[in-house]
């Protein structure tokens, strides 16, 4: 468990870089100190790549505090007790001590205190390059303006510094409201990287990075930070204007330069794979197949341990008892009259459609997880590829890349955002045809285009991370949670609908992690419901 000055964010944190130093070549550590490292180009530029390293643990969050808080997985009632299920479940009690909440918020602010370290050296700092100070300024901007926007979805009111702070100051920072975090953090620091990056990232030595932010990025993140701002709880509708213009901008750079969309369902499928770095994806995590490197999202997602159907070597410790829900397993199940599956996109985003060892759809609980992030043997054969089981030594080894903005997600919120319009209409068939389903035409109403939008984010999008966010941002998140769990009731062993008195008006927050409201006293107010 992080200790306590790590998870606020206090001088424990000296060097930015370390947390990623298996990509760097740096002194040996005896020589380093603050007062020493950050004084040339090579050095601000290492500073930032371990910036970039904080990102790695975020993808098992958008997995267990999105997607299993969601509607689009169930933890059976067979599952023992667990982080998961209290968050699924919507356990207050118990998720407040929950370590994998607790870890999601000294992993987030560890990313925070990271950017806001290098953002004062290079304040602070002549490293002879204006240009070289601005870019990288301009993304740790945007990777801390990353992390204030998840922290304020889940958590609401948090602590914002903007600089280092002394071990005094952070015991004695408390929380910020939202809206100010928004207005006075997340929104300048997109506008600034926005302004500021170009739509290729580059380093001191001119060496292209495509896996670190542009341009592109910055509008699209900032595009949905302002959609979200327009929902629930905030409801500044007159952002939809502002994201509008900005989602359109990517839209049009995507097309223009031919990037980002794939043209046919099997070109979708490929784009899965950890091959095709930053290919398709607007901004992504990337993992490699080395030890702590992989992607923490794969073995949580799996239901059971890995098998020779799936992988050779056994990666996962136990089974974790989460599943795919019903609701969205039995649309990727449909078939078509020839028994084949109506939605092409099904095979390459959950095992049970069609991907076991004889093709074969399988309705077993076993095989019912996301497979977007598991690239097991039948997947790679079917694709044309060989499997990685000589890779794979053990469950931190998984080197599949995880997405944080992607073209589909941008086209749908601006659908969302212009509605039953030509271009809105353009934005969904696009995505639609592509999966093999009918296109629509203007004959639907505005409300039924609108919940034909909400249909195909949790379909195109479905292990992604954004399910749960959008259930909140549309304010319809307790009806469809109070629904799953009515559905699922099975008082033969436990009465899921007995459950439904836990989801309130006020489960759109996590709680702030008990240990954070014992550091000092009346430092940091709870949030309601717990």
């Amino acid at each position: 468990m992080k200790t306590i000055k790590n998870i606020i964010f206090a001088s424990a944190i000296a060097l930015s870089f370390a947390s990623c130093d298996d990509y760097l070549t740096v002194e040996p550590k005896s020589n380093i100190s603050t007062e020493n490292f950050y004084s040339t180009q090579a050095q601000m530029d290492q500073a930032l790549t371990g910036v970039y390293g904080c990102l790695k643990p975020m993808a098992q969050y958008y997995l267990q505090m999105s997607e299993i808080r969601s509607d689009n997985m169930w933890i059976t009632n067979d599952a023992r007790q667990n982080d998961n299920v209290d968050i699924a479940l919507f356990n207050s009690t118990s998720l407040l001590t929950d370590e994998t909440i607790e870890d999601c918020w000294a992993d987030y602010f560890t990313l925070v205190a990271s950017a806001n370290k290098l953002l004062d050296e290079l304040s602070s700092t002549d490293i002879g390059s204006d240009e070289i100070t601005t870019q990288y300024t301009a993304e740790a901007r945007f990777l801390r303006a990353f992390a204030y926007f998840d922290l304020v979805r889940f958590f609401g009111r948090v602590p914002a510094p903007t600089r280092s702070l002394t071990q005094e100051e952070a015991f004695s920072t408390g929380q910020s409201e939202a809206i100010d975090v928004y207005n006075n953090i997340i929104v300048p620091d997109l506008r600034y990287a926005m302004e500021n990056l170009a739509e290729t990232a580059y380093d001191y030595q001119e060496n292209t990075h495509s896996e670190r932010a542009t341009n592109i990025a910055a509008k699209a993140l900032l595009g949905r930070v302002y959609l979200t701002m327009s929902g629930f709880p905030l409801y500044q509708t007159e952002k939809k204007d502002s994201a509008a213009i900005l989602l359109k901008e990517v839209i049009d750079y995507a097309d223009a330069n031919d990037k980002y969309w794939a043209e046919t369902s099997d070109e979708w499928n490929l784009m899965w794979l950890h091959e095709n770095d930053n290919k398709y994806f607007i901004f992504e995590i990337q993992y490699i197949a080395e030890s702590d490197q992989g992607n923490p999202y794969t073995p949580i997602s799996l239901s059971k341990p890995s098998t020779e159907v799936w992988c050779n070597p056994v990666l996962i410790a136990g089974g974790t008892h989460i599943y795919v829900e019903d609701s969205l397993r039995n649309y990727f199940n449909q078939i078509d009259e020839d028994s084949i599956l109506i939605d092409k996109r099904s095979w390459g985003t959950m095992s049970s459609s069609a991907m076991s060892s004889d093709d074969q759809i399988t309705t077993d609980d076993e095989n019912r997880f996301y497979v977007k992030i598991f690239e097991n043997k039948i997947k790679r054969a079917a694709l044309g590829m060989t499997d990685m089981d000589a890779e794979l030594v053990d469950r931190t080894y998984w080197p599949q890349n995880f997405p944080i903005l992607r073209i589909e997600d941008v086209m749908l919120m601006y659908a969302e955002i212009v509605g039953n319009t030509t271009e809105g209409r353009e934005m969904l068939n696009r995505i639609r045809e592509r999966a093999g389903l009918d296109a629509i035409d203007a004959s639907v109403t505005e409300d039924e285009f609108q919940t034909l939008v909400a249909n195909e984010r949790r379909h195109e999008l479905a292990g992604e991370g954004i399910r749960w966010h959008d259930l909140v941002r549309r304010n319809v998140y307790i009806e469809t949670l109070t629904d799953m769990f009515v559905r699922n009731d099975d008082t033969s062993d436990q009465s899921y609908a007995s459950l439904v008195s836990r989801i309130t008006e006020d489960s759109y927050l996590y709680p702030i992690p008990q240990q954070q409201i014992q550091v000092r006293e009346g430092l940091y107010t709870q949030n309601p419901g717990y």
